[in-house]
């Protein structure tokens, strides 16, 4: 395995130790995806993205609706594990970024160590991101995708392995000036990663296709104040987008934000809707699920 793959491979892993039960979560997204096919005439080929161990919906539906699933995600074990040898599916292990690519972080902290000065880390990342800016995925697929289904995956492009790396060089001392730094820089990064991503989704889809976003956007710690406010609020369209603008105003826009912001620049957004994730004992995440079809170009215009 890659080191991307290792880590997302211990990411899937680590969740065998939830107790917590989220078939309700998974029952909300079966429902928003069985209304969207019943409104879909062409079910040819579909999409999962950053599939995982499949927990947040239903494989059957897809089997059921589609003459091909492909059920794709950077962990290829995992996947391979949760599909089998399912008729209609069909699995590939894709990495998302161009890190793997470009070997990011097979050298990172050793070239990141012998830095300590500003203008050589800006050098070290900016020849790095330099190789990826060009990456896609999927090629071959372009244009062909009825639908292209989008688990919780923004947070986990990259930046979490990139505070896992940032926090092996903090246990060897390095400077922790740098180490801020260093985060901070990565963050600004992922606004063009997630753009990236973003345009490569909407090139997979067809002309009449549909995007179905799944984004986890706020963790709430259980029994916290805001926990108790997005659990009274979650059924309320209304109250939760009140709730999210003020969140925005005070913190900004983190990874899940900006995906979906991002998108709506892109592409129409049909439905959305926010649910409660429950992840751990402890924790538990609001997602907003949105739906998008393509523009349409009529008379030159969009």
């Amino acid at each position: 395995m890659s080191y991307i793959e290792q880590f997302n491979h211990r990411l899937n892993q680590s969740r065998n130790d939830r107790t917590v039960d989220d078939t309700k979560f998974k029952e909300q997204v079966d429902l928003m995806l069985q209304s969207l096919l019943r409104q879909m005439n062409l079910k040819a080929n579909a999409l999962i993205i950053g599939a995982g161990k499949c927990q947040d919906f239903s494989l059957p539906i897809f089997m059921e609706e589609f003459n091909r699933t492909l059920v794709t995600d950077v962990d290829y074990e995992t996947i391979k594990a949760a599909v089998g040898k399912k008729p209609k599916m069909e699995i590939k292990r894709v990495e998302y970024t161009g890190f793997e690519d470009c070997g990011f972080f097979n050298d990172f902290k050793e070239r990141i160590v012998n830095s300590r000065d500003y203008e050589k880390i800006d050098q070290i990342i900016a020849h790095k991101i330099e190789e990826v800016k060009k990456y896609e995925f999927l090629q071959e697929e372009y244009g062909s995708m009825d639908l292209v289904y989008v688990s919780p995956i923004y947070s986990q492009l990259v930046y979490q392995q990139l505070l896992r790396e940032v926090s092996i060089l903090r246990e060897t001392g390095f400077p922790e000036h740098f180490l801020k730094y260093i985060e901070s820089v990565f963050l600004d990064e992922m606004v063009g990663v997630i753009q990236r991503f973003n345009e490569n989704l909407i090139k997979l889809l067809n002309e009449d296709g549909r995007l179905v976003v799944l984004s986890d956007i706020f963790e709430l710690d259980h029994g916290s104040s805001f926990h108790l406010r997005v659990v009274n609020g979650i059924r309320n369209k209304d109250v939760m987008e009140e709730i999210y603008t003020g969140y925005i105003k005070k913190y900004g826009f983190g990874l899940g934000d900006y995906g979906l912001y991002n998108l709506d620049e892109q592409v129409i957004e049909i439905k959305s809707r926010w649910m409660l994730w429950p992840f751990t004992e402890k924790k538990s995440y609001a997602v907003k699920l949105k739906i998008y079809k393509k523009f349409k170009i009529e008379g030159g215009t969009l």
